[in-house]
């Protein structure tokens, strides 16, 4: 990794307290974007710990999918989030942008959000999984009615109904 890409990425963890990876990001981009919050670099392996949403269905009224995670423990946390689509009768598969990477310091929260339409389909099934090594990273998932964070009533998917898969 070049030293130029190594202090964007430590400029971008000093500024937001949140660094984000994606495995389906370029090797190099363009100067503009490689100074940014968001830095995209190969993902890391091995977590102890994988945590599902189980099934979840877009409804209807649905605008906007977001998970959402807050690192509860006392050190920087680095997590990996997949959500999947899940047809019936088809293997799972990776929601675009695919796999995130984040890095998060105590206390600090991330998430993303998505328009249905874009990346979610109404009625279909989706999936998110969420792998840690601290249990006190904490995952979400809402359903929003608008863009502006109106979650559907009883599409909010907590920490605690998340289950462990690994």
């Amino acid at each position: 990794m070049s030293k130029h890409i190594m202090s964007v990425l430590a400029c971008a963890v000093l500024l937001s307290g949140v660094v984000a990876f994606s495995a389906d990001a370029p090797q190099r981009q363009p100067a503009a974007q490689r100074v940014d919050r968001v830095a995209r670099l190969p993902l890391a392996t091995g977590y102890q710990y994988a945590l599902s949403s189980g099934l979840f269905a877009v409804p209807e009224a649905a605008k906007v999918v977001d998970w959402a995670v807050v690192n509860d423990s006392g050190i920087r946390q680095t997590i990996r989030v997949t959500v999947y689509k899940c047809g019936i009768g088809a293997a799972k598969t990776p929601v675009p942008p695919g796999a995130l990477e984040l890095t998060l310091e105590p206390g600090f929260t991330s998430h993303n959000s998505n328009a249905v339409g874009s990346v979610y389909v109404k009625g279909f099934f989706y999936e998110v999984v969420m792998e840690a090594n601290d249990k006190r990273v904490l995952p979400n998932v809402q359903i929003w009615q608008d863009s502006s964070g109106t979650v559907i009533p009883g599409t909010l998917i907590p920490a605690g109904a998340f289950v462990g898969i690994k």
